[in-house]
């Protein structure tokens, strides 16, 4: 178990992040000294920011291959995000422009449930890749979450990790991004829908959380807070049974308040309901995946030490917000549990996605702003 913060938790660093106007000059400095093969992942999905970071990347030049996995997943036939067909088309034409002349796109049929109605999505997820030698033609990974649901980016970005660091000191291996393009006004007008009347563990994050062997071990729980999802905390809560809550509020924020309007939002349930001791909130940037990382890190390492004498703790980490602070949710459980620390995500699923804007060039207009996030490559060489 973990004790104390080690220094070799400090794993992500925060130069290794550009945002908005940084963007852009990041990766011109990245493409065009030298010759660079890239593989973007994308997932395809109504979500208007589909191809804005691929669009931006495929802008600033260079020479190689440009080649793109194309993960297509259904959701089931009575999924809400069915009715947006048109718009999922029109993001499927736009990507095959953008890569005429400059690499191949391979689409991979994620199956998101099994013949006997099970969910399967998150299984399939972690099992795109299942070898590096299948990655060492490209220099570089680039996963784009922006139209990925977190069941299938967290076990997906969590198998990539693994295997470069599985295969660590191996030459060449690629150098792994993940890139989003994130828009609090359109986040406002997606919704989930159908959302399942049980919360699980994600796969991959939740083996020995839920184990009877260990069933006495005090029980920590870490959600990170997003607007109007009531629901789900109440159904994870119930997974969870927690001994104690930690929630996460975004600060600093682009709005200043909305710390504020999420504690008014969820006061009655946290406080009242699941009976939440304020000293117990973390604050962490909406901005910095990596200060999320490192703000979850310190506070599982602090209530290890503390429930030491009851054989430490289990640590359950929910992403309830958007896909930068999710992104650092899933960072810390990667490497505490790497470190030997019991951690699990818990997660509610759903059936699918409601947006209540259709206009295409409403959407379109709204304001975005493009992160790129270096996980693994060159940049952490000794």
């Amino acid at each position: 178990m973990i004790i104390g913060l080690e220094p070799s938790l400090i794993r992500w660093e925060d130069y290794f992040l550009r945002s908005g106007d940084a963007f852009a000059p990041f990766w011109k400095s990245i493409l065009q000294p030298q010759e660079r093969h890239l593989l973007f992942v994308v997932g395809l999905g109504f979500d208007p920011r589909m191809c804005s970071a691929i669009r931006e990347i495929m802008s600033q030049g260079g020479v190689g291959k440009r080649d793109c996995l194309l993960i297509a997943f259904d959701e089931g036939p009575d999924s809400p995000s069915r009715q947006y067909h048109d718009m999922v088309k029109s993001n499927d034409e736009e990507l095959s422009e953008l890569m005429i002349g400059k690499g191949n796109i391979t689409k991979h049929q994620l199956r998101m449930w099994s013949a006997d109605g099970h969910r399967i999505g998150s299984r399939n997820a972690a099992s795109v890749f299942r070898r590096i030698d299948a990655l060492t033609q490209y220099t570089d990974i680039v996963v784009d979450i922006s139209a990925l649901p977190q069941s299938i980016y967290f076990p997906l970005i969590a198998k990539l990790l693994l295997l470069l660091d599985s295969n660590e000191g191996s030459s060449p291996l690629p150098n792994l991004h993940v890139v989003v393009s994130e828009s609090p006004d359109l986040d406002h007008i997606i919704h989930p829908v159908g959302i399942d009347d049980e919360a699980t563990y994600l796969y991959g994050f939740g083996g020995g959380v839920d184990m009877e062997a260990t069933a006495e071990i005090p029980r920590v729980w870490v959600p990170i807070l997003g607007e109007d999802r009531g629901g789900e905390l109440v159904r994870i809560y119930d997974l969870i049974q927690p001994d104690e809550i930690c929630p996460v509020l975004p600060f600093p924020s682009s709005n200043p308040r909305r710390g504020d309007n999420l504690i008014l939002e969820y006061r009655k349930l946290l406080l009242d309901g699941f009976l939440v001791e304020p000293t117990n909130i973390v604050y962490a940037s909406e901005k910095n995946p990596f200060e999320v990382y490192r703000e979850l890190a310190k506070t599982i390492s602090q209530w290890s030490t503390t429930l030491q004498p009851l054989g430490s703790c289990k640590i359950v980490i929910s992403a309830l917000s958007s896909k930068i602070l999710s992104l650092g949710a899933l960072l810390a459980a990667y490497q505490l549990r790497r470190m030997g620390q019991l951690v699990g995500i818990g997660h509610v699923e759903a059936r699918g996605y409601d947006i209540s804007v259709h206009e295409p060039y409403v959407l379109k207009s709204m304001h975005q702003e493009l992160f790129e996030v270096w996980l693994a490559g060159e940049c952490y060489a000794p």
